[in-house]
């Protein structure tokens, strides 16, 4: 998890990365568009999934924007972790 500030006044995003593909896109289908901490969250692929070779990656990149800027690492850990492991 690696939470940003973009530019002044902007809300921070971050990064959550699963070792599985399906616990990455069951938390992408569940968790856009969700509030977190009173806000909505966007949620998309880092990386497009067909650019990783699934017999080779290890990790499944999961983008998160529109955070609150009071979330911390454990929000997220705490909001994600249920799809399954996080790296």
């Amino acid at each position: 998890f690696h939470k940003e500030h973009t530019t002044a006044g902007n809300d921070p995003y971050c990064f959550v990365e699963f070792y599985d593909h399906r616990h990455a896109a069951a938390s992408l289908a569940a968790m856009n568009g969700r509030k977190i901490m009173g806000k909505e969250v966007k949620v998309n692929w880092a990386t497009t999934p067909t650019s990783q070779k699934k017999d080779t990656s290890t990790h499944f990149h999961v983008f998160v924007g529109d955070l609150s800027p009071e979330i911390t690492t454990e929000d997220v850990k705490a909001a994600f972790g249920p799809f399954g492991r996080i790296s």
